[in-house]
């Protein structure tokens, strides 16, 4: 994204720690840090806590800090120490985890010392997991990474339907921004108990987490069980507290079939609605899960479908691990030296791009053995590793009924190639990374077996209370490379498309962990879409206490002191005083 403003303060900021002798991976004690980086010294932490300095980097790129203080707390006691101490010391807590995300619910880009923001890094030692067969749960503390939770479920016999890609993501921070797969059910299938074509959050059985305790007067651990009613904006939280521990309903799950398609053409695949096929409806119909990654430039996407499979098929290969396909892990040559030059300021080599991951997916997916895998679950979800090329991507979750998930695309995929090719019309290249297209269901919070449980109220894939035949959430994201120039003029653009030319049949929300509320200044920038269009989707058709300003008071209640509130909070719910 071309975030003029963002991009100006992140380069300073690595001006700046470039000018230090600074790395990515540079880690300053506090005395090493009074040498070093003078006039900033560590702040005086509560007993048996020694911070040091480190810089805080995101998934693109884009959000990249001066070095900031760090903290690995060893206990949850130690948690509730450091939210008391920031209350009193007028200081920041921010929870770090493999810093996998997009938007800036941590903090902003160009952050320093001065903004008086402690990371707390729950990987370290937060990250305990235990599983109860016989609850059919599993308990995990917030640092446990999502492919230790699947691998500790995998080996009692129990999984997660459906999940993010990524296993090196916590377990606190998915749940943070309601993470997702792709899964509706098939025809004639039978949702097994315990799973959810919902998100993750909708899977909470009860959670743990460091808030105000208004009796205590001060911050405190506190258990919410899934019909408490203030768990409802904790389920899908933004980073607004710290979740030391959640339990998970999980399900014993058959394994999966996963059949990868390269042959499939665009006009099939997004055809008019009823059109005979190999449509997205008929694969959803047939499968139920389906994830499709378009590149630019290209008429033949890469089509992954999943189905469970009791037992393996005579073509399929079984698989015992994650992360199937390398060739995406690992970049190949010609696509380096093709991304090379876009980055040295060729953005028409997108036209070259494109093809050329088309060309080697098609390729290495029958040279690999990787076209047809069976196996468990998790094993055939988990495909995303740490060293996958560095995009950054919009993200939004279109509400509509089943039967229109068709023409949602239809119409989506013209104005796609359409918009793409007006721009290279007129030798513009704001996109060169992929289109990717996933459909879940609705959360419903009876898929967590207990009566009575709370709604995730800021939950994107959350139903709209006064549309309930809107039962499936289609998900799109179109990706590029960070700083691609004229992408921020796209992204606003393609934005305010589907805004309006959904609002006659569905409803749109934005994808929290995504690129959303796009204006000149950059991505969640857009006071409109911040304190309007945001606001009004978790709120129409709802009862008057389950919208948003029930939320943020909620949160506003569970955190008076605003230790958990980012800038993009301070934005998107600003303080009741602002």
């Amino acid at each position: 994204m071309e975030h003029e403003g963002i991009n100006r303060r992140t380069a300073l900021a690595a001006a700046a720690v470039a000018g230090g002798g600074w790395t990515l991976s540079t880690m300053l004690s506090p005395a090493e840090a009074a040498v070093r980086v003078p006039g900033n010294p560590a702040p005086a932490l509560p007993s048996g806590m020694t911070p040091w300095l480190e810089v805080f980097v995101n998934w693109s790129g884009e959000t990249r800090t001066a070095p900031l203080w760090t903290v690995a707390p060893t206990s949850v006691d130690q948690v509730v120490k450091l939210a008391r101490w920031a209350s009193t010391n007028d200081w920041k807590l921010r929870a770090r985890g493999y810093q996998h995300n997009w938007s800036p619910l941590s903090v902003d880009p160009g952050s320093t010392q001065e903004t008086r923001v402690l990371m707390v890094d729950t990987v370290k030692h937060l990250n305990s997991i235990s599983v109860d067969p016989t609850s059919k749960t599993v308990t995990a503390q917030g640092g446990a990474s999502l492919e230790a939770v699947l691998n500790a479920a995998n080996n009692r016999g129990l999984g997660i339907m459906h999940h993010p890609a990524p296993g090196d993501v916590t377990i606190g921070g998915a749940l943070a921004i309601a993470g997702h797969g792709t899964a509706v059910p098939a025809s004639r299938e039978t949702r097994p108990a315990g799973a959810t074509y919902g998100s993750l959050s909708n899977l909470v059985v009860s959670m743990e987490a460091v808030v105000w305790d208004e009796p205590a007067g001060d911050y405190a651990l506190r258990r919410f069980e899934r019909t408490d009613p203030e768990i409802g904006p904790l389920l899908t939280n933004l980073g607004r507290t710290i979740v030391t521990s959640v339990q998970l309903r999980v399900a014993q799950l058959s394994n999966m079939r996963c059949r990868s398609y390269i042959t499939v053409p665009t006009w099939e695949l997004f055809a008019k609605p009823g059109s005979w096929g190999r449509t997205v409806d008929s694969y959803l119909r047939s499968c139920g899960r389906i994830e499709v990654i378009l590149f630019p430039f290209t008429s033949f996407p890469w089509v992954k479908t999943w189905e469970f499979s009791r037992y393996k098929p005579l073509l399929s290969r079984w698989t015992s691990s994650p992360y199937n396909y390398v060739f995406s892990d690992n970049i190949p040559q010609p696509i380096s030296d093709l991304f090379k030059k876009i980055q040295t300021g060729a953005p028409a080599v997108a036209t070259q791009l494109g093809p050329a991951q088309q060309k080697i997916t098609a390729t290495s997916l029958t040279t690999s053995f990787v076209s047809d895998l069976w196996g468990a679950p998790k094993n055939l979800q988990l495909y995303v590793r740490p060293n996958t090329l560095k995009v950054t991507a919009n993200g939004y979750a279109i509400h509509c009924r089943r039967a229109d998930v068709q023409r949602v695309l239809h119409e989506f995929y013209n104005y796609y190639k359409s918009s793409v090719n007006n721009y290279a019309a007129r030798w513009r290249f704001p996109v060169n990374g992929p289109l990717e297209i996933r459909v879940t269901g609705v959360d419903n919070p009876a898929d967590v077996e207990i009566p009575g449980a709370v709604m995730p109220t800021l939950s994107p894939s959350r139903p709209f209370a006064d549309h309930p035949e809107w039962d499936t959430v289609v998900w799109l994201d179109i990706l590029t490379f960070p700083g691609t120039p004229y992408s921020l003029q796209y992204f606003q653009e393609c934005e305010q498309w589907i805004i309006n030319n959904y609002a006659s049949y569905a409803g749109v929300r934005m994808e929290w962990s995504k690129g959303w509320g796009y204006s000149a200044e950059g991505a969640w920038q857009n006071q409109d879409i911040l304190q309007n269009q945001v606001p009004r989707s978790y709120t129409r058709g709802q009862p008057a206490d389950q919208g948003w300003d029930t939320a943020v008071r909620t949160l506003e209640k569970l955190d008076p002191s605003r230790i958990y509130s980012a800038p993009l909070h301070d934005r998107l719910m600003p303080p009741s005083n602002g």
